[in-house]
This record gives structure tokens, sequence and C-alpha cells, in this order.
């Protein structure tokens, strides 16, 4: 699936559907047909091509995500910069948190 979207203040949202995440995967006989049951604890991969208007230079980077039963919260931490240099590599820092595991305080 390609997804093409214009940045807005460097930055974007991409939201994909379970039936359109389960339409990518391969045929195979279940007796399930386009569940979050043929997603669970698969890995997807993700790959993002960037490509800045004024140079023409495309950055790229991908990750593998596991598609679990469970959500949860991601945060970005205080440390991760807030500006980039194109051509020059990021590091974002992120917090995962599980909104439905009790904590004792």
């Amino acid at each position: 699936m390609l997804v093409l979207l214009q940045l807005e203040d460097g930055k974007a949202d991409i939201v994909v559907t379970v039936d359109e995440l389960v339409a990518l995967l391969p045929s195979y006989s279940s007796r399930y047909t386009n569940t979050w049951s043929n997603l669970q604890y698969r890995h997807v991969l993700v790959i993002a091509n960037v490509t800045e208007n004024v140079t023409g230079i495309t950055l790229s980077g991908n990750n593998t995500v596991l598609c679990t039963g469970r959500k949860y919260d991601l945060s970005f931490l205080d440390i991760t910069p807030t500006s980039f240099k194109p051509g020059l590599s990021v590091s974002a820092y992120v917090r995962t948190t599980d909104p439905w595991e009790i904590v004792d305080k």
C-alpha cells in the first residue's frame, strides 16, 4: 500500500485500518477473514521515504512493528530534538506506557 502525504511542520499522521492491513497479507486458508485475528502477533514492516521539495533529497527509514491486542500510549520525551537538519540522522526518544496497567503509587 502506498500513501502519499504532504508534511506540515515536518510531521504527518498516518492511519491504517485493520481491514487495509489484512488486505496486504498473503492469501492463506483460514476460518477468519478480514479480522484482527489474522494480524495479531505478526510483524509489519513500515517503510517511509521523505523527499524535500527544495533540494529533491530523499531520506528513507523503516521499522518493524509487532501487532498486539493491546493499545499503548506513546509520548516524546523532553530530550527529543524539536528540529533537524536535512541529510543528518535524527533520534527520537519515546516513552511507551500501557494505559490499562495499574500502577501502585
